[in-house]
């Protein structure tokens, strides 16, 4: 059996502790193998959790799109030193995550539900369907994109007035824009 674990990049104090190490420590226990992204956060914490804690490298998996096989080299190579594996899928993060829901049998994932992650992210907080949560819509066949709970959202009546996309804009304003002394 080989497990796709996934997760978000940022997450509270415990999360990992306490919504992944004990499913992770299951698989590990029961000789599963392991596929995974190279993403900071919870990926990056999953690795380092197997390796730590006797998982050959052989029976770990690193999934890299073609860019991200350019651009993070350095960040997996102590891996590759290690003995692990890395398979390039794909030209998009979207791709190689699809390829992980392919080769393996089952996810170790968490999302934060919707409060959750008005609570966390506080002002940064905006309605998305995130990566993790597509991983497992895509391993139930369900819509990437659709998620119920964003039905009831009515853009201006959030607090301060804006939708999530409207705060956004709001906020990278000018960001993008030519400086003014050239």
């Amino acid at each position: 059996m080989r497990a796709f674990v996934s997760g978000p990049i940022t997450f509270p104090d415990n999360y990992f502790t306490t919504h992944y190490e004990p499913r992770i420590s299951a698989a590990i226990e029961a000789g599963h193998a392991f596929v995974m992204g190279p993403a900071m956060g919870i990926d990056a914490v999953s690795l380092r959790y197997l390796v730590t804690n006797g998982v050959d490298p052989e029976n770990i998996t690193v999934y890299l799109s073609e860019y991200e096989s350019k651009a993070l080299q350095e960040r997996v190579q102590w891996f590759i030193d290690l003995g692990g594996k890395i398979h390039i899928e794909g030209v998009t993060s979207a791709d190689r995550d699809a390829a992980m829901t392919r080769d393996s049998d089952y996810d170790i994932l968490r999302y934060m539900p919707i409060e959750e992650q008005k609570e966390f992210y506080g002002v940064d907080y905006f309605p998305r369907v995130s990566a993790t949560e597509r991983n497992e819509r895509r391993r139930q066949g369900l819509p990437l994109w659709e998620n119920p709970g964003f039905t009831t959202h009515e853009p201006g009546k959030e607090k301060g007035g804006l939708s999530g996309t409207q705060k956004l804009k709001e906020r990278l304003k000018g960001v993008f824009s030519k400086p003014s002394n050239t």
